[in-house]
């Protein structure tokens, strides 16, 4: 399928020829409409709406909140192209006139206010005489002409220049369009719109809102005395007011009033989603495509040009948006220019039309340091690993140096915690310390990939993401019922016996994704059966969230503010699953449709078909710039604790990745390796970065986003369950309390285990929303009191075998090495043989000790308090 991309690259021909060449680029509006007599005619999409934005009119706090300000309702961030015309065509409802004056245009209320030549709350926004105030004044008296709406032709009026009848002296409709919808949209549509329908009772159609809910018709056409609308709105009825928020105004229930008795005219185009415009976005292109800053001070202008569908180009920097995501890095004002305030990387985002540009901002420390490393970038360049290359070149940049390489005990540790979700075995310690072969990484990394418990640490990851949740299987409260956990259960195992034959990633999704809703041939239907899932849009947002890496919220009710996603790309696609998430049973289309997918082509669906499977192919095109991404950006999080693209659900082009070829290379490599999960994690922890130490050099201490060093993070909430049970067992149930994996809160248990308290104090997702931030590693106070205080902890060291085994022996008078057993505590809390240091302390406290068995459970207990225990680096 066709794909439309926002594309940020560097343009490589001169800027500021005129129209007549489209190849090149129109002159930015600040020029073309400097002089009040200019010819040029500003478009409503490519310079009205634009400058509204840049000018803050309709943002969140003024015309574009809910519900709007001074009776002017704009489109939240100005994407819905069709209503933001009839609201400023209107008149206004302050009794000061219309808005737009075509034969008067410095009369036009939009104008006054906007240059505070009459009150406003928003204050002055430009000066007259400013190319702003030109812009607006030229396109009010060439005819204040709208958006034309894909597949509708301009009206000749229009084309002509003469303006279009004013829509409040048009027919019926418009009285719906311009007085009645903006009531409907204010006060209603948040419990009866966007796909709500409370009571059952729904304002997307006019069949709907005469069909009523429980209560009966809302509607009688012609007799608005007679209608329950008019009786709830008047709140006539104790039992009855709308909307609970509070009663209406009294303009706003007379003009309901008059629009009932009218006859309730309700035009068929009327939806409750913007509809398309035939112009497009088709790029964005950026200059310079990268910053490079050398000083404090140092300033750089950016140029941004849009490109259109038509193949117009235009220089729209002065229309643009502009944010910095790290301000004390770089500073940028509202002209694009962007001025360097500190030390590090980020980006400048741009924000135009549907185009989101994010442009990389770099400056290295200062002096510029040496890198220890060979900066190469590419797939083995000089030999070096593809990872490497990446991060490496970009540290070149930053001048940092990157941290030696961990030790062996750091990378054992290390590698068995994120591989297998288990702490090695003290022998296991021993051997791999004592091994002198060059490549015993290599073989420790292939051998950790053969065993059950990485399948397993795999697996509660992909039912992390996935949302594999006893209570949403089985009920919409927040208990948990025992079918509950069976099915979790069952969800769980099928997606182990995959992960354990090491079938491909893609086929394991669309074992999900396709499955058989009736639960036969094998497959795994609960994804799609939780009862959490009650409407389409729930559906849609956990299947972009689990398997895209996207987040559609925002465009449930407007234009998503830093992404390309509209209302109409989340009704569409959100219609794909209208038959699974309402009857549970079947995925089949009832009705012809074309649907858009995700601005990534059209699909038409006949009578019969599981529309599922268009958007499952889809994903498995290698070409999909999602699906790939998202999953290699995952399994990269669950190593450094931290996405390349961070956070690791938040795909956006206002979020862009830190090493955008490192992820474009793992991504790609990913495919072509036939989605092999195990590939991928060998190339992750095979590489240099993921070995290097947690140990800062001088430059990389305040590094936290490029990879220089390990940052230590704490071990997962299942980790520190499973690792107490492991620090505590005897030496001969060392190996059976790892290979259990009933047992462990990494494995079969994990489903019992949602939301106990040690589970939700360590922070384990309880897989209830849509969101990879659910899951929650950082280190807190209580944490620290469930380590030293909680009764599972005690319990643990009361039950200890090793503790026991040498409790016994000392009531036996057997010898026991005070040495060796300290030795051992080391081995299993942190996986390394203690220093001398650590020894004479320990030693020291073992002969103040009442008891040798009391002296060691003193030590364990200390030692899994400890940072170097509860923290993987």
């Amino acid at each position: 399928m066709k794909r439309l991309f926002i594309l940020f690259v560097l343009l490589g021909s001169p800027l500021g020829a005129e129209e007549a060449e489209v190849t090149k680029a129109l002159r930015p509006a600040s020029q073309r409409f400097a002089e009040r007599d200019t010819r040029a005619v500003p478009d409503f999409q490519r310079h009205v709406v634009p400058l509204l934005g840049r000018l803050g009119c309709n943002s969140a706090k003024c015309h574009g909140s809910f519900q709007g300000q001074g009776n002017l309702r704009l489109s939240l961030f100005g994407f819905d192209f069709q209503s933001d015309h009839r609201a400023l065509r209107a008149d206004s409802h302050s009794g000061s006139g219309p808005r737009l004056r075509t034969g008067d245009p410095e009369d036009s209320l939009i104008v006054m206010k906007a240059t505070e030549q009459t009150d406003h709350e928003g204050g002055q926004r430009f000066a007259t005489g400013t190319w702003e105030h030109h812009l607006l004044l030229r396109w009010i008296e060439s005819g204040a002409t709208g958006p034309v709406l894909k597949g509708a032709h301009k009206e000749a009026s229009a084309v002509a220049g003469n303006p279009p009848a004013r829509e409040s002296e048009q027919s019926a409709d418009a009285l719906f369009r311009e007085r009645i919808q903006p009531i409907f949209e204010d006060h209603c549509y948040e419990c009866h719109g966007f796909r709500s329908s409370k009571g059952n009772f729904s304002l997307s159609n006019r069949e709907a809102l005469l069909a009523g809910g429980d209560t009966g018709p809302a509607v009688v056409p012609g007799n608005a005395n007679a209608s329950l609308l008019m009786k709830a709105i008047e709140f006539r009825d104790d039992g009855l007011q709308m909307p609970p928020s509070g009663k209406l105004p009294s303009e706003s229930i007379a003009v309901l009033k008059q629009w009932i008795d009218s006859g309730a005219s309700w035009p068929d185009a009327v939806d409750s989603s913007p509809q398309a415009t035939n112009q497009e976005l088709v790029a964005l292109h950026c200059q310079p495509s990268e910053i490079l800053f050398r000083e404090a001070g140092q300033e750089v202008q950016l140029k941004i040009i849009a490109e259109w569908k038509d193949g117009t180009r235009e220089d729209v920097t002065c229309l643009c948006r502009f944010q910095t995501n790290e301000g004390e890095i770089v500073r940028v004002g509202s002209n694009g220019l962007a001025t360097s305030t500190g030390e590090g990387d980020t980006h400048v985002i741009a924000l135009y039309d549907n185009g989101v540009a994010a442009i990389p901002v770099l400056r290295p420390l200062a002096p510029m340091a040496q890198p220890n490393h060979q900066a190469a970038e590419g797939p083995r360049a000089n030999g070096v690993h593809p990872i490497d290359g990446f991060v490496n070149a970009k540290l070149g940049k930053l001048g940092l140096v990157a941290s030696e390489p961990c030790t062996d005990a750091e990378f054992l540790r290390r590698v068995s915690i994120d591989l297998t979700g288990t702490l090695p075995a003290p022998d296991e310690v021993l051997q791999f310390l004592n091994d002198q072969s060059k490549d015993k990484r290599l073989l420790k990394i292939e051998e950790l990939l053969e065993r059950p418990s990485y399948a397993a640490w795999c697996t509660n990851k992909l039912c992390d993401f996935t949302g594999c949740h006893p209570k949403s299987i089985s009920s919409l409260l927040e208990v948990a019922r025992e079918d509950g956990y069976v099915k979790a259960s069952q969800w769980y195992e099928w997606i182990y016996q995959r992960v354990q034959q090491n079938q491909p990633y893609d086929q394991v999704v669309a074992g999900l994704m396709l499955a058989d809703l009736s639960g036969r041939s094998g497959s795994m239907p609960s994804f799609w059966t939780r009862q959490s899932l009650e409407e389409p849009k729930d559906t849609a947002m956990s299947v972009a969230h689990a398997f895209l890496g996207i987040q559609l919220q925002c465009a449930e009710c407007h234009k998503h503010p830093f992404d390309q996603w509209t209302q109409a790309d989340f009704n569409d696609f959100s219609r794909f699953f209208d038959s699974v998430t309402r009857t549970k049973t079947r995925s089949v289309t009832e009705e012809v449709m074309t649907l858009g997918l995700l601005r990534s082509g059209q699909v038409k669906l006949a009578v019969g078909d599981d529309p599922r499977k268009p958007i499952m192919d889809w994903m498995q095109d290698p070409d999909n710039p999602w699906f790939a991404r998202a999953f290699v950006n995952r399994v990269w999080a669950g190593y450094f604790h931290r996405g390349i693209v961070e956070p690791p659900d938040q795909f956006t082009p206002a979020n862009p990745p830190s090493h955008p070829q490192l992820l474009d290379w793992l991504s790609r490599e990913f495919v072509n390796n036939g989605y092999d999960m195990k590939w991928l994690h060998r190339q992750i922890a095979s590489s240099q970065t993921y070995q290097r130490s947690w140990r800062p050099t001088e430059s990389n201490r305040n590094d936290h986003r490029n990879f220089s060093r390990a940052i230590p993070r704490r071990i997962p909430a299942e980790v520190v369950y499973d690792g107490v049970k492991q620090v505590t067992a005897a030496p001969e149930d060392q190996g059976e309390v790892r290979a259990n994996l009933r047992r462990r809160a990494s494995g079969h248990l994990s489903m019992r285990m949602a939301g106990t308290h040690a589970m939700k104090v360590f922070g384990k997702p309880d897989r209830s929303i849509v969101c990879d931030c659910e899951r929650v590693n950082q280190p807190t106070l209580l944490q620290a009191i469930f380590t030293q205080n909680d009764p599972l902890m005690r319990m643990r060291l009361a039950d200890s075998g090793w503790l026991i085994e040498i409790e016994d022996a000392e009531e036996a008078e057997e010898r026991l090495d005070t040495g060796l057993l300290i030795q051992q505590v080391w081995l299993r809390t942190v996986g390394r043989m203690p220093s001398q240091a650590d020894r004479a302390r320990a030693k020291k406290h073992l002969s103040e000790s009442p008891t040798i068995a009391e002296g060691m459970a003193d030590l364990l207990w200390a030692m899994m308090n400890s940072k170097e225990f509860l923290l993987n680096h």
